[in-house]
């Protein structure tokens, strides 16, 4: 047996009688990528949990310990995004070398919410719920009421209705920048 990673690899599964297809097909693994692996080009392999994955996947597949090949891989093939670069040392005699750049860093993305404000305009948002049942229960029933007036004029209920919360809330909206009940409910501003 040679001392080459791949082709220990390669002996195994063929000694076993495995096809590389049949490991491709199985593990999801390209077939590229494994037949890299047998030949020590590991150019191609993707970086992260996916290159380490691979590996255990396709020692299991032959039927040989799983981390010992991950640990003796991860050994011979660093990932390139866990390298460190090594620090130079000033050479002797006192002239230092030129400075190397350190490799950029991931920078977290923080985000915050601002929950304070309210979704209308000037905080103008019920929390309390029996604030909202009372302020939905103001603008329904100014709603039917106006609906109740039209119905004594023209004999339908429904259409007036419709017409009559479609006004209301369009022109409440548009004019104090919530509905009438919310405006009403509303904790003040000033306090």
């Amino acid at each position: 047996m040679t001392d080459n990673f791949g082709a220990r690899l390669r002996h195994e599964r063929e000694r076993r009688q495995i096809a590389l297809r049949s490991i491709a097909e199985s593990t999801k693994i390209g077939i590229a990528l494994l037949d890299g692996l047998e030949r020590n080009d590991v150019s191609r392999w993707p970086s992260g949990i996916y290159r380490k994955s691979f590996v255990r996947e396709y020692a299991r597949a032959i039927g040989v310990e799983p981390e010992t090949v991950v640990r003796e891989f991860t050994e011979l093939y660093p990932d390139p995004q866990e390298a460190i670069p090594p620090v130079p040392d000033a050479p002797p005699g006192g002239t230092a070398r030129p400075a190397v750049k350190p490799p950029p860093q991931i920078r977290p993305i923080l985000l915050t919410v601002n929950l304070a404000g309210a979704p209308f305009t000037k905080s103008q948002f019920l929390r309390d719920i029996r604030k909202r049942w009372a302020a939905a229960a103001c603008d329904a029933a100014v709603s039917c009421l106006v609906a109740l007036c039209a119905f004594a004029a023209v004999g339908h209920f429904w259409t007036p209705l419709g017409v009559s919360m479609l006004c209301y809330y369009a022109v409440g909206i548009l004019l104090l920048g919530n509905t009438p009940g919310v405006c009403l409910f509303a904790p003040d501003e000033k306090q």
